[in-house]
């Protein structure tokens, strides 16, 4: 079995010399879980900190982290390490994403062309975070600029207010995930509360300035195969241009995404 020692994580050749700053728990972290999934049986403290070349106490409070994240789970009878249950979650959790985002990007690009607008893919990517999986540009016009993966408070937004509708959250959970998000324009919690009802009824949402300046999002639930949601799709716009729209026409191409993306995802 080959050894991953701590120096082997090293910056590719683009890196070297830029201003990226090496964190040496992380490298160690990530040697050692690179040893494990190497490993073709479980591992103790001193085969583990000499394979990786991190002094054993120092090995130990590493794992310790480590097994609390449940990326690693410890055997207290073999005293030995192994890799935890939380890596298949992780990967179970990219898959789903990637899977999600091949699938709705094509017919994002069909609404972008279809209304000259941004069209975008959100996704929960835990109980305090959204982020943005998929978009499209407009061809033929100024599109609004998105950061893909970038996260947010879980609340956010039109899509946040889809995720505080369906997204299985208790009251507490939606109240402090609230508290979080940097609002343009500040809006008190009953009435965003009583919007986040409104949902329920209508089957979208729509943010008209307060969490981006200048733009307006509509956005609607992507059900999992259970009835869950965990992804939305919708619309980003200037003011002007949403408002001038046809917020019918956008709404029934918007389900009919939804309902596609529902019946071949893999939950």
């Amino acid at each position: 079995m080959k050894q991953t020692k701590v120096d082997d994580i090293a910056p590719s050749s683009n890196q070297k010399g830029s201003s990226v700053k090496r964190v040496p728990a992380v490298r160690r972290s990530m040697a050692i879980l690179w040893e494990l999934a190497d490993a073709v049986s479980p591992m103790n403290l001193s085969h583990i900190s000499r394979a990786v070349g991190v002094i054993p106490s120092t090995c130990m409070h590493i794992l310790r982290e480590l097994v609390l994240a449940r990326l690693v789970s410890y055997d207290t009878v073999s005293k030995t390490y192994e890799l935890g249950m939380g890596i298949q979650d992780l990967a179970q959790s990219s898959a789903k994403l990637k899977s999600f985002a091949t699938i709705v990007k094509p017919r994002l690009q069909l609404i972008a062309n279809q209304f000259n607008m941004t069209a975008t893919a959100t996704s929960k990517v835990d109980d305090k975070h959204l982020a943005l999986t998929a978009y499209a540009n407009p061809p033929n016009t100024i599109s609004i600029k998105v950061t893909l993966g970038g996260r947010v408070p879980v609340t956010s937004g039109a899509s946040g207010r889809v995720l505080a509708a369906f997204g299985g959250m208790s009251e507490k959970q939606i109240r402090q995930n609230f508290d979080k998000v940097k609002w343009v324009r500040p809006i008190d919690y009953k009435v965003w509360r009583s919007q986040v009802d409104q949902v329920v009824k209508d089957g979208y949402a729509e943010d008209k300035e307060g969490f981006v300046q200048g733009v307006s999002t509509l956005s609607v639930p992507v059900y999992n195969r259970d009835r869950t949601v965990s992804h939305t799709i919708g619309v980003f716009a200037i003011n002007s241009q949403l408002e001038a729209a046809n917020h019918k026409k956008i709404l029934e191409s918007l389900w009919a995404v939804a309902d596609y993306i529902h019946h071949n995802l893999r939950n």
